[in-house]
């Protein structure tokens, strides 16, 4: 099972597109399955600092806590 490390909302932005491309999903697919705006998968992918994340990756750092991300890879895939 691949897995990230996420330190930071671009590290996390990071890992999220990684997976989707390697998935073989545009940003407006998997917005739309979501129900979410596609500029708002755009910009968590870019790893755009928000206030929320910001402090969330603030406190997990200051805690010394780790955010791994791990995903489940697609049987008879051979990426993400």
């Amino acid at each position: 099972m691949p897995a990230f490390e996420a330190r930071s909302p671009k590290e996390f932005g990071a890992a999220v597109k990684h997976v989707r491309t390697g998935r073989g999903l545009t940003q407006e697919q998997l917005s739309e399955e979501l129900g979410i705006p596609r500029l708002y998968l755009a910009s968590l992918e870019s790893g755009t600092p928000t206030l929320w994340a910001t402090r969330m990756f603030r406190t997990l750092r200051r805690l010394g806590i780790r955010v791994t991300i791990s995903y489940d890879v697609p049987a008879g895939s051979t990426g993400a």
